[in-house]
């Protein structure tokens, strides 16, 4: 297998350090930082806070599936929750709209630990995120259908 189609080398044009504050949803949080510093590939290497409510979506087995597996439906985790630990990539859907693939871990009030794949529109942000963000200078990330797995990946350009 030729793997020179799923790398390119790059380097972090800069890094823009922020909070998302109480009451806005964490997607839409990093969305507004990108569009408000014209960032539209990079990656999140780190975020930690607190989140009113939760929402996640994780593999489950499915041998029907192309790779034998998909994601569940949304499952929301009620707070108040420490938001340990959020990384991702940022990047854009081949429609032109910005995109975000966040996976975070939380903790709640008995410290059971829930995690995954973030969904927009269900992490209200409790007292803050913190979040850096690394802009990249040459590596584009583009979401697009990706017949092998049956998923909407970002491929690199």
């Amino acid at each position: 297998m030729d793997l020179k189609e799923h790398f390119k080398e790059s380097k972090v044009k800069r890094v823009v350090a922020g909070r998302i504050p109480r009451g806005v949803d964490f997607i839409t949080g990093i969305k507004q930082i990108c569009k408000e510093h014209n960032i539209k590939h990079g990656y999140i290497p780190m975020c930690i806070g607190s989140f009113i409510t939760a929402r996640f979506i994780y593999a489950i087995p499915d041998e029907n599936a192309p790779i034998d597996f998909v994601y569940s439906k949304p499952v929301d985790v009620e707070g108040p929750l420490e938001l340990l630990y959020a990384q991702g990539l940022i990047g854009m859907e081949d429609t032109g709209e910005q995109s975000i693939h966040i996976h975070m871990m939380v903790s709640d009030k008995y410290m059971r630990i829930f995690g995954g794949h973030t969904i927009e529109g269900g992490n209200i942000v409790a007292a803050t995120a913190e979040i850096i963000i690394h802009e990249l200078e040459e590596a584009e990330f583009v979401r697009q259908f990706d017949e092998e797995t049956g998923f909407r990946l970002f491929k690199i350009q």
